[in-house]
């Protein structure tokens, strides 16, 4: 892993989302990209100033108070990584992040963003990481209210190529950090998926790290739940398979349940 991106716009939740970003890039020696996406109706803290407008790449022409709110926003996430000795690059894009950040995603390995953006408090989970999590390419690691870092990661295995790349890439960090790894696999005991999970554990075992798998008849998400509280987990990783098809343990669409509900940070992996 070479390159993360993580979203800004000045909330809480991007703030948390940066740590995230920082903490895995710090692990792997990766460089993180803040990029801000500026809507053209974003009015940031600050009523925006009469005619006074700047050129953002050339695409809209938008309120000074708004591009500076989103410097301020980018200049500190400078300032976290010069701490944390990150490589960190700056970009503000004119557009709505939901479609911006899968498109500049493409050049990257993991994006980072929060729940929730600036106006976003309703729901669970915000429009634009609704939006990112179910279109973009790339793994996607969606934070959420609070940091805490990383101890104890929980994979959801169901025997599809997505949910293994999730399994290796906790293995990996896991070797580094030294994280505690739980396999999830919603099985009867003598199904395939119950000695596929075994695998799973071996190519673990083959990083240095010894899993605790778990097999727990039942509803996907309600497993992954129940779970993730009795371990405690900081993080949880699930594969995303492409819409339409099946993937035994999340069959389905039944990954963005887990993405939309879980209370610790989640990756989801295609």
């Amino acid at each position: 892993m070479r390159a993360i991106v993580v979203g800004v716009d000045g909330s809480p939740h991007s703030e948390v989302a940066l740590r995230h970003a920082v903490e895995i890039a710090d692990l792997v020696g990766a460089g993180v990209t803040g990029l801000a996406a500026v809507a053209g109706d974003y009015q940031g803290e600050a009523p925006p100033e009469e005619h006074r407008v700047e050129e953002l790449e050339g695409l809209e022409a938008l309120p000074t108070t708004v591009i500076q709110w989103f410097e301020q926003a980018l200049g500190k996430c400078a300032e976290t990584c010069a701490v944390a000795e990150v490589p960190f690059e700056a970009r503000m894009l004119a557009g709505r992040p939901g479609r911006l950040l899968p498109d500049e995603a493409q050049g990257c390995d993991l994006v980072v963003l929060g729940a929730k953006g600036q106006h976003e408090s309703i729901e669970l989970l915000g429009r634009t990481a609704r939006d990112v999590v179910r279109s973009c390419i790339k793994p996607v690691l969606v934070t959420r209210a609070e940091y805490r870092p990383i101890t104890r990661a929980l994979v959801g295995y169901d025997a599809s190529p997505a949910a293994g790349h999730a399994v290796e890439w906790v293995a990996d960090l896991a070797a580094v950090a030294g994280w505690e790894v739980v396999l999830v696999a919603g099985a009867m005991p003598q199904s395939g998926l119950a000695s596929d999970i075994e695998h799973a554990a071996d190519l673990v075992r083959t990083r240095g790290v010894e899993p605790e798998v778990v097999r727990a008849p039942g509803d996907a998400p309600t497993i992954v739940f129940e779970q993730a509280r009795a371990h405690k987990a900081d993080l949880i990783a699930v594969g995303g398979p492409i819409r339409g098809t099946l993937s035994g343990f999340f069959l389905g669409e039944k990954w963005p349940e887990v993405v939309e509900q879980a209370e610790a940070p989640v990756l989801r992996w295609r």
